[in-house]
Parts: structure tokens; sequence; C-alpha cells
């Protein structure tokens, strides 16, 4: 019978809790048939058992997974359409497909589907390059088909409800199970698999909102990171992108300091043409000055990649975004002018865009209040005015809140059009990537003109350009 709910404990070093009071509950729960010889008859029947039990709980969800895929990708309101056919033989990929059942390749798909949501950079890969790679995975370790089905379901449970049904705990329940087996072994430590099953466990974490279980995994991360001068090496770059994002919400949620703050040195990187918005908004912050710069040249670096279906450098693009976000989550607000804050902020801002939940969007509270008190500010520049909104709108403000709308009201021309405030930005140079920002800003721009106050909008804006 699967667990209604889940206790998360911090260990030291060795595997033993931190605190003596959950020894008891570990020994109660969790720690049943440890003191059992591997090597005695019954130890293999339980074993054989468990494995048996495990194997058809995976068989008959892969059954159900093939039957209500399409039904399962309605509720979790993604964009995409499900493929519905992979335009090569599973055969070319150079493998014996046959080991595999054939409900996988759709369940493969859907995920597939469900990470172009999550991470919209994904896009500058070719969709096939990312299905062959996930069924490589999958054929290659058994548990990552555990995994992937576990995320699947987990979307399509929270989209409905705010709990997880009976089969998804099972399923999680198999994940924890075999982590921990993992975790034991050196060589399981930092293989793709267990990078990978944590990044569930963090998707599931932040989509149920449980910010101690988040920091729970994150600290985990942190211990099997290897550290050398406060730099990971031997992590795939990517995955490690995804992982920080995860750290990135939950500080801007929670104002807790980021687990993974990694800085790598690296030169800023000029971007092509000049850009004079610094000397507009009078920044002098040398931080925020080389984190802006290293920003646009991270969005022309995207932009460019997309524009020839070029496949990111991730080996720069990780290290650029770490750092930048561990530059300016470590400033003092009481340090920086009012504009330079706002600037941060919308850096920040920006940064959270660059995953998505196929769910809901996570309430960062704090980083809300922030943007809040920022949006009260007298700002000279109204490209970057209309910039800081549409940050802050696409990463945690709702749209119809009062500051917002009071700001909006106030500073920007009722005639406005869309057109000339992306070109208004994008002048400008600030921050801003076609594929990811153009569809949700320009509906949020369009809620915003039209909602305005019948007193404001026949009134002629008060900021000039």
């Amino acid at each position: 019978m699967a667990v209604s709910n889940f206790t998360f404990l911090t260990v030291d070093g060795t595997g033993r809790p931190s605190d003596p009071s959950s020894r008891a509950a570990i020994r109660s729960r969790c720690m049943k048939g440890v003191n059992v010889r591997q090597d005695s008859r019954r130890s293999k029947r339980k074993a054989k058992k468990t494995k048996e039990r495990n194997d058809e709980v995976i068989r008959t969800n892969i059954q159900d997974i093939s039957v209500t895929n399409r039904q399962q990708l309605a509720h979790a309101s993604l964009s995409g359409s499900l493929p519905t056919e992979m335009r090569m033989s599973i055969d070319d990929i150079g493998f014996d497909s046959s080991v595999l059942p054939p409900s996988v390749l759709p369940m493969v798909m859907r995920c597939n589907t469900i990470l172009d949501t999550i991470y919209p950079l994904e896009q500058t890969v070719n969709a096939q390059t990312r299905w062959t790679g996930n069924l490589l995975l999958v054929y290659h370790d058994k548990s990552i088909l555990n995994a992937l089905n576990m995320a699947s379901s987990a979307v399509t449970d929270l989209t409905i409800n705010t709990h997880l049904s009976s089969k998804t705990q099972q399923l999680l329940c198999n994940m924890l199970s075999t982590l921990n087996q993992g975790l034991h072994q050196a060589v399981k430590q930092q293989s793709p698999t267990t990078v990978l099953t944590i990044l569930i466990l963090l998707f599931t974490a932040e989509a149920m909102q449980d910010f101690d279980a988040m920091g729970m995994h994150l600290e985990g991360i942190g211990r099997l990171l290897i550290i050398r001068d406060r730099l990971p090496t031997g992590w795939d770059a990517k995955l490690l992108f995804k992982i920080q994002q995860f750290d990135l919400r939950l500080a801007l949620a929670t104002g807790r300091p980021l687990r993974l703050a990694l800085e790598y040195p690296y030169s800023t990187i000029p971007t092509t043409g000049t850009s004079n918005i610094l000397d507009k908004l009078d920044v002098s912050s040398l931080t925020v000055t080389e984190t802006f710069q290293n920003l646009q040249a991270l969005t022309q670096h995207v932009t460019e990649s997309m524009h020839f279906g070029i496949s990111l450098i991730w080996e720069d693009v990780q290290p650029q975004i770490s750092t930048i976000q561990t530059q300016l989550l470590n400033l003092e607000e009481s340090d920086l002018s009012d504009m330079e804050e706002a600037l941060r902020l919308g850096i920040l801002g920006f940064l959270t865009t660059l995953s998505l939940s196929p769910i809901r969007r996570l309430h960062l509270s704090r980083f809300c209040s922030q943007l809040e008190t920022s949006y009260t500010v007298q700002y000279s520049n109204k490209a970057f005015g209309i910039w800081l909104v549409m940050m802050g709108l696409l990463s945690t403000v709702d749209v119809s809140n009062h500051v917002v709308r009071d700001m909006w009201d106030k500073t920007i021309d009722a005639g406005l059009t869309w057109v000339d405030a992306r070109d208004t930005m994008v002048a400008d140079k600030l921050p801003w990537v076609g594929f990811i920002h153009d569809e949700p800003a320009k509906k949020v721009f369009h809620r915003l003109q039209a909602s305005r106050s019948p007193r404001e909008s026949s009134q002629e804006s008060l900021i000039d350009f």
C-alpha cells in the first residue's frame, strides 16, 4: 500500500540522521529488515517478490499511459500536440528495440513534450535527437523508465488536484528506494541517472510547493557535487542548469541563500553593437553592470542558436547563468540605488523565465514583494519600465496586481501598440529572447492595455521616450 505522505530527514555524511529524535521513526518505518542476512533463502525470496511487484507496477503503468496519453496531455494544458509517430524507426538508433514495451515510445514522446514546456531552451535541439536520447537512457537504465513514468503521472495528478494519486505515490516510492540504493555506490553518486532522478524529485516537490523538501534535495545535490575552489567538476552542464533553476526559484520565494551558489571565472563577452541603456539608467554598480552585459551576451548566443538551429553550448551557458544569479543574490539591496535594484530584479525575473511549469506557476512571494516596491519608483526610461513590468509578469506577478496597474496607467501611453513596445525594448538592447518571451508578453501587454482605468486611458503618457 502506498504511503500518504513522505518525511525528508537531513543526514550526515555516513547516512545517519542529524536529529536524534528522527532515529526512532527511521527504525519503525524505514529500517525494517536491515539486519536480515542478505544471502539467506528468506531474503532471496523477498527480493525476488519485490522485484516482480516493481516490474508489474512499471508494466501496468506503461500500459495505462498508452491508453490515456492524449487525455493526460490535455489535462496538463500543454501547448504542443503529441506526435502521432516517430520520423525514424527505433531500430535505426542502433540497439534492439524489442526489449522495450511498444508503449514506451509514446511515454517518452509525452515526456519530451512536457520538457518542451518546462525548458524552452531545449527547442534549440532537434526534437528527434531528444527522443532518441531518452530512449537510450531507458534502454541502458530501466530505473529511468520508472522516473519518466512518475514525472508524467505527477503532471496529470497535480494539474487536477493538489496531491499525488496512489499510483504516482507508488512510483515515487520506487524512485526513492532506487535512489537510496544507488547513493551507497560511489560510481552511481554522480551518474546521469542519479542527477535526473533528483531533478524529477525537485520538480514534484516544487509542484506541491513543498519548499522544505526542495531544500533537502538541493542540499543533497550540494553534497554530491565535487567542489574544487567552489567549482563543480564532472557534472553534465545542462542538468546542473536545470537543477540550479529550482535553487533560484526557491531563493526568490523564501529569501533564503542559494544552496548551489557557484561562481565561475569568465570574461565579459561584448555583444554586437552598443547600448547606452546603462548610462540612461545611471547604473554605477560594477556587479550589476557586469551581470547585465553578460546577460546581453547570453541572450545573443541563445537567439543565434535558435535562428541557425544549433544546439546551445551548455558548458558556456550554465556557468554564465550560475554566476549571474549568484552575484545578484549576494548583493545587498541597501548598497544599490533604486534604479540598480530595479535592474537587478529585472535580470533575476528574466532568469526565472528560462524554465517554466507545465502545471502552475510557483508564487515567488518575497520576489513579488520586492518587485511591487520597485514598481512604485518613477522611471525616466519608458523602455526599461515596460521591460521591468514584463519580466515581473512573466516570472511571478499577477497581471491583475493593483501596483502594476497603477504604474502602467500612469507611465505607459494608452495608444502604445505591442509592436512599438517590443521594438523600444529591443532598440535599447534590454535582455529578450523572442521565442521565449514574445507570445506570453504580448498577451499580458494587451490585457494591461485593455484593462486601463477610464480616467487614465484618456490621458497622455507622463513619460516620453
